[in-house]
């Protein structure tokens, strides 16, 4: 009869394989980005765990077990950069795996009696992380334009789920009280499965899932898309709807108000959206129409006196926040700093006329 500690070894040498491979094919390009050197961390970060769930209490100082702590952390950031488009991280969300690993120094040097609580907050830390992706990954479902990315939303939610019980079951000693080998078993079990899963995923829709946002330029190096007769005349619909409408100036602007706009199946407009104009977020392609509109308005003397929070409206934008943090993103700089750099006498008099200075109405910006 086969010994369940042998079931074991056999079960978590398909699930280090399979994170193994998931790392091998996000890194295994001539131009890995940033995105998929966090995904590769982080599948080391799994292999880890997935060694450190594995024989003996672990030892304190065991860097092995320092990398299965910061996976989590990893598993964060990598997750919100699939989700999000950004062109990089912001520097701040590297405060994930440093808190995490701050954890697991904790609770080496403290006093044994501590070690329960300091874990505690460890998993408290990792279930505000997996809600998070929740929030963005639901947030975000209907206006994605990358269909791999889309159907992937739910399934990454959920296996983040899985993944963090999982380790919060490890670590907090949830299920001790059920025999130990079964329970090794079952919990390599389950990451086995989580491996397979993410391996054949990667291997099926990497390119579309880490692929950052194309630039106009960029566009003539993608496979064109093969356009029918019934898709050119959606194209050309659409395009009168954006240029000589300019639909994308109401708020309420959706992917299915656009398609029931131009006469299109929302899944279709989803595809020409993102195969022939290289857009893989609906947002952001409407937010780019704006974002022009305003530059030019911020730089016409003639509306000097118009405010930027006006301004924000009449674009489009429901509030001041989100025009701002998407002028930032796409310009580099605020909207009042635009105004500024463009019409630096009248911006100038405008502030002394309002009694405020550039430093207080970039802020307000």
């Amino acid at each position: 009869m086969t010994d369940l500690s042998e079931i074991e070894a056999i079960i978590r040498g398909v699930a280090i394989g399979g994170f193994a491979a998931s790392g091998l094919v996000l890194v295994a390009t001539p131009r890995p980005s940033l995105t998929r050197w966090l995904g590769a961390a982080f599948f080391l970060g799994v292999i880890a765990h997935v060694v450190t769930a594995w024989g003996p209490e672990l030892k304190r100082f065991d860097p092995v077990w320092a990398a299965s702590v910061i996976g989590a952390g990893l598993f964060w950031m990598f997750a919100l950069d699939l989700l999000e488009d950004r062109p990089r991280p912001p520097l701040w969300r590297f405060a994930a795996p440093a808190a995490a690993f701050l954890f697991w120094l904790a609770a080496q040097v403290a006093p044994k009696a501590w070690c329960e609580t300091i874990w505690g907050g460890y998993v408290a830390m990792q279930m505000m992380m997996v809600t998070h992706i929740l929030v963005v990954a639901w947030r975000g479902w209907r206006g994605d334009l990358v269909a791999q990315r889309r159907r992937l939303r739910p399934i990454l939610a959920v296996s983040a789920c899985v993944y963090v019980l999982e380790v919060a079951a490890r670590d907090m000693g949830w299920l001790n009280t059920l025999p130990p080998a079964s329970v090794d078993v079952a919990q390599a079990a389950l990451l086995a499965v989580l491996a397979l899963g993410t391996t054949l995923v990667l291997l099926r829709a990497e390119p579309q899932l880490v692929a950052q946002s194309e630039t106009p330029a960029g566009l003539a190096s993608r496979k064109p898309l093969d356009l029918t007769p019934a898709d050119r005349l959606i194209l050309a619909r659409l395009d009168k709807a954006m240029d000589e409408t300019e639909v994308w100036r109401g708020e309420d602007l959706s992917i299915g108000s656009l398609s029931a706009l131009v006469g299109a199946p929302e899944h279709r407009l989803r595809k020409l959206i993102n195969g022939a104009l290289g857009h893989r977020n609906f947002a952001d392609y409407v937010n780019g129409r704006r974002i022009e509109a305003a530059k030019v308005a911020l730089a016409d003397p003639e509306l000097a006196l118009k405010s930027v929070s006006t301004i924000a409206y009449e674009l489009g934008f429901g509030s001041l926040g989100p025009f701002n943090r998407a002028f930032r993103a796409a310009v580099g700089v605020t909207p009042t700093a635009w105004r500024q750099q463009a019409t630096p006498a009248i911006a100038h008099l405008r502030l002394v006329e309002t009694g405020q200075t550039p430093s207080k109405a970039d802020k307000r910006a």
